[in-house]
């Protein structure tokens, strides 16, 4: 059973490298939008908290249709901050640890559910995925630690944009690249999971090949 008790969906961006027009949290794959299945994941954790940017009131407006009891943070300055920003402004007032995690994610529940099972209270980790998209952060690992990143050079693994931290981390707004912030605080566990960023058309066309493995058609309809 897991621990976590509070989790930050940053949703803020604009996804313009996508090209869809619209936040990436509300793209469907397989006829189910990616903030419902991420939801779903999420269903035993009680505070669960939305960061909203662009197009905000279009992502409210499927939150509000999903039924889940979600707090939504209003991120006015998605324009020129970035998901630095967002996950501060969702973790304020917050104490303990929390889970980070981008909203354009696709994950198998399976490993999904054993990172949140893997996790201990004051222990940070991130979670990692098996090396697959050309604009990724590459973790260099030692044994199972992560020591650095990097954006050149493929590794094993690349972050999957999950991370289980103390809400200290966050806690003075900036605006560079998570993984840039977190160098401060390397080495931080890594556990593998099988997950799915959707950045760019070329990261679509990758989850669309592997749908079978994110449980959409029970949540489809």
């Amino acid at each position: 059973m897991s621990i976590v008790k509070h989790a930050v969906i940053a949703a803020a961006g604009l996804g313009s490298r996508l090209g869809q027009g619209k936040p990436k949290c509300l793209v469907e794959i397989e006829g189910v939008k990616i903030i419902k299945h991420i939801l779903k994941q999420l269903d035993q954790v009680e505070d669960v908290r939305v960061i909203v940017g662009f197009e905000e009131k279009a992502v409210i407006a499927e939150l509000k249709q999903l039924g889940r009891d979600v707090i939504v943070v209003r991120n006015p300055s998605f324009r020129s901050t970035t998901t630095l920003h967002s996950y501060t402004m969702g973790c304020q007032h917050l104490t303990g640890d929390c889970l980070f995690m981008d909203g354009d994610l696709l994950l198998e529940p399976e490993s999904f559910t054993a990172f949140l099972a893997s996790l201990e209270a004051g222990v940070p980790k991130l979670a990692l995925t098996k090396t697959k998209t050309k604009d990724a952060v590459f973790a260099i690992m030692e044994e199972e630690r992560i020591v650095g990143f990097r954006r050149q050079e493929p590794t094993e693994f690349e972050w999957s944009n999950i991370a289980w931290l103390p809400v200290d981390t966050f806690s003075t707004i900036g605006n560079t690249a998570v993984y840039e912030h977190l160098m401060q605080f390397l080495p931080i566990a890594g556990h593998e999971i099988i997950s799915y960023e959707i950045d760019t058309s070329e990261d679509m066309a990758l989850a669309l090949s592997n749908t079978d493995l994110f449980g959409l058609k029970k949540l489809a309809g």
